[in-house]
């Protein structure tokens, strides 16, 4: 087996795109130069451009009324590829950007000469080059740092020709490869029980030959490199792309000529900013909570109609949006999956057989008996909405303009003596004051009950003592709580662990795999995957830990060709 590992990274700003606002006054009527922002491609149409019109059927008419155009010159070159006037594309950003260059996206054939000259946001020129492309996707390489303007001008092309772009990237993609890459792991892991949301985790290092991500190089790339950035890993096996998910860079660090990415799923991104809009909830549906902590995160996300039907009770303070989810998923019995996706899928894992680890993928297999647990305890707490105003914030004087005040614990009916309430919720209140001012909130508060829930297996496993685990969750009623605390403790008389090491396929946690014993004729596992590290370049093999049970299998007796057999299972 054949084995080695490729990345592609997309080495562009982050927000550029989003906070482009493009202009033109050399656009065709039918053009509309903001769809660049959308960087959608259009046909390249049939026109009465110069030798252009190729009679094979590949090229479409031109509509009456072209849509989804975003820039096509007003003006056709002459017969030496000048412009009466050069086309001028602006581009404008309400903050700061950082690019190794710009990518362009042209339609049929690219300009033969074009400046790009750089501002800052206070209008001050910082870079100016010259460019000539030499195809469609034409990378215009001039690192600047801080701009807040663009001029694209056109002073030349090829004869009778019109100039068209359908999109314009704010740095560029790149790949390593095998030549390049030194190491890779990857890790991957879920907790069955969602009382951890885990994240999983890409490490890489490259040779950097020409020190362009050395940190000490004043002219590098690294000063383009931003977190967030988009990394697109595969292991390619015998020829066969394998993807892995996309990661998003945290950590960049190179020593010498190596250089060091460190990278996170999307569940990783939601440390990075906080949930403010939880309330108290009365069985509102997971799926609506789902789409508040998800909002204005540009994470995709996918949630199964029974996840999404699951009602909830309790509190959501302010937090991460990742501890917002642990929560929401803790209390639905729900996991959060990313491997080898584009996107997050939130459903309820289910013990069914995904994958066949055999001996002839297996180097080896170790095996353990976890500490006995008995009981499982998940306490929660009832909230109750207050009917006395309080005063919860005694008299403070605030600065003139936009305040806010956060609450530790649930309120609402929240009002000031002073200023103007911009908005009231039951985590905190913005307020606005025309000058210093003391204020004080009045509101009412939630009163709060905790209730803790148990479930106990019928007998306790001979020579065994009882044993407890204790959980948190803020988002139960009693009635979820007892079915997820059965669902653990269930979980956990799956007390054999199991730590594999074995060529990686499509193996990923969540799934259930049948591990084949490293004795012939003695059985195997059924075992669900909570983690797996790879080594994605020393021949993707992987090195798990699972949980489960010891599957018996016996041959009672065999009659001409047929064999008889019988199976139970069992927890050592």
């Amino acid at each position: 087996m054949k084995t080695n590992f490729e990345v592609i990274y997309d080495l562009k700003d982050t927000t550029a795109l989003q906070d482009s606002t493009p202009s033109t006054m050399d656009n065709q009527p039918f053009a509309v130069e903001t769809l660049l922002k959308d960087n959608t491609a259009f046909p390249d149409y049939a026109t009465l451009e110069q030798d252009y019109f190729v009679l094979d059927g590949t090229m479409p008419e031109l509509p009456d009324a072209p849509e989804g155009i975003p820039f096509w010159t007003s003006e056709l070159s002459d017969s030496n590829g000048y412009f009466a006037k050069n086309p001028l594309l602006t581009i404008l950003f309400s903050e700061n950007h950082t690019s190794t260059g710009l990518t362009f996206h042209f339609v049929g054939d690219a300009p033969l000469q074009m400046q790009i000259r750089w501002y800052s946001l206070d209008g001050n020129m910082i870079a100016l080059k010259s460019f000539q492309p030499d195809g469609r996707d034409y990378y215009a390489r001039n690192l600047v740092e801080n701009y807040g303007r663009l001029e694209i001008e056109f002073q030349r092309a090829r004869p009778y020709r019109y100039i068209k772009l359908w999109g314009i990237d704010y740095g560029v993609i790149v790949t390593w490869g095998e030549n390049d890459i030194k190491s890779a792991s990857l890790v991957e892991e879920m907790d069955p029980t969602s009382n951890t949301l885990k994240i999983n985790k890409l490490t890489f290092q490259f040779v950097d030959t020409g020190n362009e991500f050395n940190l000490a190089n004043s002219e590098g790339l690294h000063k383009a490199l931003q977190k967030k950035q988009h990394i697109a890993p595969y292991e390619i096996v015998d020829g066969e792309r394998i993807y892995l998910g996309r990661y998003f860079l945290t950590t960049p660090s190179s020593q010498k000529s190596i250089a060091k990415m460190e990278a996170t799923d999307y569940i990783g991104l939601l440390d990075d900013t906080d949930f403010t809009a939880g309330r108290v909830y009365n069985g509102e549906l997971a799926g609506n909570i789902l789409a508040d902590i998800f909002a204005g995160t540009d994470i995709p996300y996918q949630v199964t109609d029974e996840v999404a039907a699951t009602p909830l009770y309790g509190w959501l303070k302010i937090q991460t949006r990742r501890k917002a989810l642990r929560e929401v998923l803790f209390a639905c019995g729900a996991a959060a999956e990313t491997s080898r996706r584009d996107d997050v899928l939130i459903y309820k894992p289910v013990r069914l057989i995904q994958a066949d680890i055999g001996r002839d993928r297996k180097f080896s297999t170790a095996t353990k008996q976890d500490t006995y647990i008995s009981e499982i305890s998940i306490k929660f707490a009832e909230y109750t909405e207050g009917t006395e105003e309080k005063e919860l914030v005694k008299e403070t004087t605030y600065p003139a303009g936009l305040n806010e005040v956060k609450f530790n614990s649930p309120v609402s009916a929240l009002r000031i003596s002073a200023g103007e309430i911009v908005e009231a919720k039951t985590n905190y209140i913005t307020f606005r004051l025309q000058e210093a001012a003391a204020v004080t909130i009045y509101g009412k508060q939630y009163s709060k009950q905790d209730i803790t829930v148990t479930s106990t297996v019928p007998q306790l496993k001979a020579g065994e003592n009882p044993k407890a685990k204790n959980f948190t969750g803020t988002l139960f009623n009693y009635s979820q709580a007892k079915v997820i605390s059965q669902a653990i403790l269930d979980y956990y008389q799956l007390s054999l662990i199991l730590n594999i090491r074995y060529l990686a396929d499509r193996e990923q946690p969540g799934q259930w795999a049948a591990v084949e014993n490293t004795l012939a004729g003695r059985g195997g596992y059924a075992a669900g995957i909570e983690s797996i590290k790879t080594d994605l370049t020393g021949g993707y093999i992987s090195t798990a830990q699972l949980r489960g049970y010891y599957k018996y299998t016996s041959d009672f007796y065999q009659t001409g060709t047929e064999l008889y057999i019988d199976e139970s299972v069992g927890v050592i």
